[in-house]
């Protein structure tokens, strides 16, 4: 009798085995009728079934028709699961783990490329729709996940610090720079990006030390020179400010914002003939630069000025030497006009050209050409 019960129980056992592996092997036959649905319905218990949980295959399978479905074009399939992706990912993960022989392991790190490039597609169209935080997640997925299968793919970790730094994630951005960084990325954009992170949030401190550490790396790199170079211009740095910038002009000589910011340094240090040439050079090479033209002409406009304060400070009785100092502060500002006037043409709605030519015109008494200006 005893014997009879135990060989019920040992049957019993052996069916539910059974009705689980069938479960499995009916999931399998779906996938390959390209029934997903029914392919899901008859994979998802057995991964919770002690007797089929542990058995690589019952993952390998899971992992198979989660792929595919997140590969499919069928709305009804594509509506099954909330993120197909992320379960078939896991479940290769899980397969490779009970796998001890590697039976699995190669068509799983196949697949696991596949779906690394679903998520770098899902990174693409996230960022072209400007969901720039989704984007950045997609693509450090793709990058991840190619990682998992010995694939270091950088691009990915480039997209999606560009992506996170477009959508104003700078921590998560700063953190996908650092590491791209150590991996020794071969892109000195990245040290000008991370610096701008910085300048941000008002650390020019590390703005500028990072970009000192790519010019380290890319002593020739343009790019990295300029950048370093706007950081001492902003910080009042002349110094080191100048002599990047004559650096900058030996590896670009017709460079007109070159000669544009190297005027305007010479301009803030008083030395007005080096701060004319550079701005004279500047409108060579652009003759559409408004702001040199404006800057040109501000700085025989504020010569002139020095001037006047200083006649004003004359004792009383040096009547002759005054006139003769205003006669010759009227002569410069007449040359600040030509440029001035120019800077009017190129941009007639500006403010302070039109403010600053009205007062020359009144200085001069230039009564035709206030009216002029008035009228327009």
């Amino acid at each position: 009798m005893k014997k009879l019960i135990l060989l019920i129980i040992l049957i019993f056992t052996g069916t539910l085995i059974y009705a689980q592996t069938s479960k499995r092997t009916s999931a399998y036959n779906y996938l390959r009728n390209g029934k997903l649905d029914k392919a899901k319905e008859y994979i998802d218990p057995t991964i919770s079934n002690e007797k089929t949980m542990g058995d690589p295959k019952t993952w390998y399978y899971r992992g198979n028709i989660y792929l595919q479905i997140a590969l499919s074009n069928v709305p009804e399939y594509q509506n099954l699961d909330p993120d197909p992706l992320a379960v078939a990912h896991d479940s290769y993960v899980k397969a490779l783990e009970l796998d001890e022989k590697g039976s699995y392991k190669e068509d799983i790190n196949n697949n696991m490329r596949v779906i690394s490039a679903k998520y770098y597609d899902q990174g693409v169209t996230y960022y072209n729709a400007q969901e720039f935080g989704k984007a950045a997640l997609s693509f450090e997925k793709s990058y991840r996940v190619n990682g998992e299968v010995g694939v270091m793919d950088t691009t990915a970790l480039y997209n999606a610090a560009i992506a996170a730094q477009t959508g104003e994630e700078s921590d998560l951005a700063t953190n996908y720079y650092k590491l791209l960084i150590e991996l020794n990325f071969r892109n000195p954009q990245i040290y000008n990006s991370l610096s701008e992170i910085y300048k941000k949030e008002g650390d020019t401190a590390m703005a500028l030390q990072t970009i000192k550490d790519g010019r380290v790396k890319y002593p020739k790199n343009f790019d990295l020179l300029i950048a370093e170079t706007n950081i001492y211009l902003a910080s009042g740095d002349n110094e080191n400010a100048l002599k990047n910038l004559e650096l900058a002009l030996e590896k670009d000589s017709t460079n007109a914002s070159i000669y544009f910011a190297l005027g305007t340094n010479y301009d803030q240090l008083n030395e007005y003939e080096k701060a004319e040439m550079n701005y004279m050079k500047a409108i060579e090479y652009d003759s559409m630069y408004f702001d040199a033209y404006y800057n040109l002409g501000a700085l025989f406009v504020n010569q002139a000025a020095e001037l006047q304060l200083e006649a004003s400070d004359l004792p009383l009785e040096e009547t002759e030497k005054y006139d003769k100092m205003m006669e010759d502060a009227n002569a410069i500002l007449q040359k600040s006009l030509p440029y001035l006037e120019r800077a009017y043409d190129l941009k007639p709605d500006d403010p302070y050209t039109k403010r600053s030519l009205k007062q020359i015109y009144g200085r001069l008494n230039m009564t035709d050409k206030l009216k002029e200006l008035d009228e327009q």
